[in-house]
């Protein structure tokens, strides 16, 4: 590695950090190029996700290359990177600049989910008739003194000596607020470079993957997550930034305890070099890397269905076996659903032991309202079953969100691979049961092992349209 690659630095904890970023450059461009601290991976505009009064900031294109990197080049590379060479999304963006006269749409199709699993009834949750929803407006935030849902986000849920752990409560900020007029109002979120704060996306299985492939491929965010994996560069004892298919990740691998463990050890927090923490393990990377008050963390998620995600993990788990990869077992590849929910490899309450960090014994309803009351007081909501308004919500609240074409097409596609994933995961699981609808047989082994997990989720869709009210109505 030559020394116009590599530039080290010294940060504020006195530790080298060596950032470096590869890719395939254009003729003219630079190869490769050096992150200085807290900057952001460079869109294929050569703008950053960074902005400066409202505009992007842009790297200098030497005059020598403008001839190969024009503006339509520019933004057909920007549609390539953004939906992986979409064919759609380019066709989108080449009738945007022959068509000027066109009505350029501002939103994006909505999906469901292939399962459709309705049954909240039977978790303590109540669908609201159109005419009691109320959400922000242009005026501002309009609220009610009853809870639409079912739930109040000033309420809380637990009382006297039941509380949320200590130091849980003081590295995360609260969600929301009390406004000026008495009712629940967001909590600014100024910039981890203004406030130390990171934001922290909690990833649930089966349904973080989707999420994080919107951030890194969309929102060209850095994220620390678990792309490393397995790879010796998470083992490096000097953190970099390594472009990977046109999407930018720090070499940690937070979904270990080890690899959280690292991160910790090479101050991952204080170099500033990521934009976001990704990992299962709420608790164990909140007392690793986040601080208070240096360094605390804003937490938000996407929820998936309790039985939905059973599903996905069984398709997962025979599609693995059937690869015949070192470890795996053929003779798995056939075990039925119902089986594999009797069996030791499948998860029984994940959400609720990763929230109250209890991994094994008895899950007690003490259990189930801490996790609740986490959630209430901390966490910024998405779900699954409404995954377009989910992620622009996330996106507005961290200054994430440009809503113009290519971002729209960017995320439709992202969201539309996502959901042939599902769809074909639904086909295969319904070829091979009688039934998988709710009060099937398979259905009911599932939910006795997610029943907390059923209850969590349920409130978690109260949280979500309860959160809508303090948000402008969605674009997309």
């Amino acid at each position: 590695m030559s020394t116009e690659d590599v530039e080290k630095q010294s940060n504020d904890a006195g530790k080298t950090v060596e950032i470096e970023e590869k890719g395939a450059g254009d003729e003219g461009l630079p190869s490769s190029y050096t992150h200085k601290k807290n900057d952001m991976v460079l869109d294929a505009d050569g703008s950053t996700m960074q902005e400066e009064g409202g505009g992007r900031i842009l790297m200098q294109v030497p005059e020598e290359s403008k001839k190969f990197f024009t503006k339509k080049h520019a933004i057909a590379a920007a549609v390539l990177v953004g939906c992986y060479g979409s064919l759609a999304g380019l066709i989108a963006i080449i009738n945007s600049i022959f068509s000027s006269n066109r009505e350029t749409t501002t939103g994006i199709k909505h999906t469901n989910s292939a399962f459709g699993y309705h049954d909240g009834d039977n978790f303590g949750y109540t669908e609201p008739s159109p005419s009691d929803i109320t959400t922000a407006t242009d005026g501002g935030v309009v609220t009610e003194s009853v809870g639409t849902y079912g739930v109040h986000l000033n309420e809380p849920v637990v009382t006297g000596s039941l509380q949320i752990p200590p130091y849980l409560d003081a590295v995360f900020v609260d969600m929301f607020q009390q406004s000026e007029e008495g009712g629940p109002e967001l909590t600014p979120y100024l910039g981890m470079a203004t406030s130390g704060e990171y934001p922290v996306f909690w990833r649930v299985p089966t349904v973080g993957s989707r999420v994080e492939s919107v951030l890194s491929g969309c929102v060209k965010a850095v994220l620390a997550t678990s792309a490393f994996r397995d790879d010796e560069r998470a083992a490096e004892n000097i953190l970099r930034v390594y472009n990977v298919e046109n999407r930018a990740y720090v070499n940690v691998d937070l979904s270990q305890t080890a690899g959280i463990e690292r991160a910790s050890d090479l101050n991952l927090a204080e170099t500033g070099i990521a934009d976001l923490f990704v990992t299962p393990h709420l608790h164990y990377a909140s007392h690793k890397l986040l601080s208070f008050p240096e360094h605390k963390g804003r937490m938000f998620t996407v929820f998936r269905h309790p039985i939905e995600r059973a599903i996905a993990r069984h398709s997962a788990f025979i599609k693995e076996n059937q690869s015949g990869a070192p470890g795996t077992n053929p003779a798995l590849a056939q075990m039925s659903l119902a089986d594999f929910a009797q069996s030791e490899y499948s998860s029984k309450d994940w959400m609720t032991r990763f929230l109250v960090n209890k991994r094994t014994g008895t899950i007690t309803p003490a259990d189930v309202k801490v996790a609740k009351e986490i959630l209430r007081k901390k966490c910024l909501i998405g779900l699954y079953d409404k995954i377009e308004e989910s992620i622009e919500r996330i996106e507005r609240y961290f200054g994430w969100f440009k809503n113009n074409e290519i971002e729209r097409v960017c995320h439709q596609n992202q969201i539309a691979a996502a959901r042939a994933q599902d769809t074909e995961d639904y086909m295969y699981e319904v070829g091979r049961e009688e039934s998988i609808d709710v009060g099937s047989e398979v259905y009911e082994l599932l939910v006795n092992n997610n029943v907390n997990d059923m209850e969590v989720y349920w409130y978690a869709v109260a949280l979500f349209g309860e959160q809508g009210k303090l948000f402008p109505p969605p674009v997309w």
